[in-house]
C-alpha cells in the first residue's frame, strides 16, 4: 500500500483503522511530512523530545507543552495534536526547523514501526487542503524510512536473541497470558477488571482488598494522586514509600503478578510503576497490553530497570512507556519525573 503511495505520488492523508487504533500520514507527492498514530498520545512526544533534546526539552517546557497539546486532544483533534505541539516549540523559539525535524522524523519511526505490525484493517486516503498551511519541517523518504524500522526491528530481535547466557533466566518467563488465573486469559481479565469496578459493601462489611495501599498523608488530607507500584521487591517499595512520604501521592503496592490487572482496576491509578522484571512477569510486554485497553491507554506509566542499557530504552519506547529509569532511584528525579507528567 505504502510503495502505491509512493509510487503515484500521492499527496493527502492516508488514515489506517485498526482494533480501534487510528494512524495518521501526511503526505506530499509521495513523500511523508508527518506520521501519528491515537496510541502514541503524549507519551511519545515528551520521549523522543527528551530523548533529542534533553537540554532544551525541561520539565517546565515539557509541562506547558503538555497543557497546549491537551487543548487539541480534548476537542478531539489528537492526530494533529503532535504537530501543533511541534509547531509551539519552534514559535517559542525552543526549537529550530532542523530541530524540529529530527523530533518528526523520531515520531515517524515509532508510528511507521507500529503500523507495520497491522495485518488488518482498513484505510483511506483524504484530501488534507489544510496542509499547506502547516509549516513543512521534513520530507522523508518513506521507502528508507520503512527500510530503517525494518533493520530496528531486526537488530533488536537479534540482540534478544544473542544476550549472553547469564542475563537470561533458566526457566522461561512467563507471557502475560500465561500469568492469569486458571482457565483464564489477559483479554478477558481486562475486560473484567475494567467492568468492575469498586463492589459495593455487602451488608456494611467492606470487602477485603488483595492489595497494599498506604496514605502518604495523614487521615485529615486525601492525596491527590493514586500511584500504583508494581514490584516484587520489598526494598524497591520501602525506598518509594520513604520518597514519597508527606507528598500528594497515595501509594498501593501490588506484589502478586496474577492479579495485578484486577488490582490496578480496583485502585484507578493516576501513574502506575512497573518494573521491567519480577517473578514471571515481563514489564515491557504488561507495559504493551496495557497501553492497548482504553482505561489506561493514557495512564502515565513509569518503567523501572534495574539496569538502564539503550536496549532496555528502545523497547520502553516501544511498548508505549512514558519514562524508562534505572535503579537505584533519585529522589529528586523521581519527583520532577512524576509531577511531569501529572501536569
Amino acid at each position: 500500500m505504502l510503495a502505491q503511495l509512493v509510487g503515484r505520488q500521492v499527496s493527502g492523508e492516508l488514515l489506517v483503522v485498526s482494533n480501534d487504533v487510528r494512524w495518521s500520514l501526511w503526505l506530499q507527492r509521495g513523500k511523508l511530512l508527518f506520521a501519528t498514530s491515537s496510541q502514541n498520545g503524549f507519551d511519545a512526544l515528551r520521549f523522543e523530545g527528551r530523548q533529542l533534546f534533553p537540554e532544551v526539552i525541561s520539565d517546565l517546557v515539557l509541562a506547558q507543552l503538555q497543557l497546549y497539546h491537551r487543548q487539541y486532544t480534548h476537542q478531539g483533534d489528537d492526530l494533529s495534536a503532535d504537530y501543533r505541539a511541534v509547531r509551539w516549540l519552534v514559535d517559542q523559539g525552543y526549537l529550530n526547523f532542523d530541530q524540529a525535524g529530527q523530533l518528526i522524523r523520531a515520531l515517524a519511526v515509532t508510528t511507521v514501526t507500529s503500523l507495520l505490525r497491522v495485518d488488518r484493517g482498513s484505510y483511506e486516503v483524504n484530501n488534507f487542503s489544510n496542509i499547506v498551511d502547516y509549516p513543512t519541517f521534513c520530507s522523508l523518504d518513506i521507502r528508507a524510512l520503512v527500510e530503517q524500522c525494518h533493520q530496528e526491528t531486526e537488530a533488536l530481535s537479534s540482540k534478544r536473541s544473542s544476550a549472553p547466557k547469564s542475563e537470561v533466566s533458566i526457566a522461561r518467563p512467563k507471557t502475560i497470558e500465561e500469568l492469569t488465573t486458571p482457565g483464564g486469559d489477559m483479554k478477558a481479565l481486562l475486560q473484567q477488571a475494567s467492568a468492575n469496578t469498586f463492589e459495593p459493601a455487602l451488608n456494611g462489611i467492606a470487602p477485603e482488598p488483595r492489595f497494599q495501599a498506604t496514605s502518604t498523608l495523614g487521615s485529615s488530607v486525601a492525596p491527590s494522586y493514586q500511584l500504583v507500584c508494581i514490584d516484587s521487591d520489598s526494598q524497591s517499595l520501602k525506598d518509594l514509600r520513604e520518597f514519597l512520604e508527606d507528598t500528594v501521592f497515595s501509594i498501593t503496592s501490588v506484589d502478586d503478578v496474577a492479579t495485578a490487572v484486577a488490582d490496578l482496576a480496583r485502585c484507578q491509578p493516576d501513574l502506575i510503576m512497573l518494573t521491567t522484571a519480577m517473578g514471571g512477569l515481563n514489564g515491557f510486554d504488561f507495559c504493551a497490553h496495557l497501553r492497548r485497553h482504553p482505561q489506561y491507554k493514557d495512564v502515565p506509566i513509569v518503567l523501572l530497570a534495574k539496569k538502564a542499557n539503550l536496549i532496555g530504552q528502545i523497547r520502553a519506547k516501544l511498548c508505549g512507556a512514558s519514562f524508562y529509569l534505572g535503579k537505584p532511584i533519585n529522589r529528586t528525579q523521581l519527583m520532577v519525573k512524576l509531577f511531569t507528567l501529572l501536569v
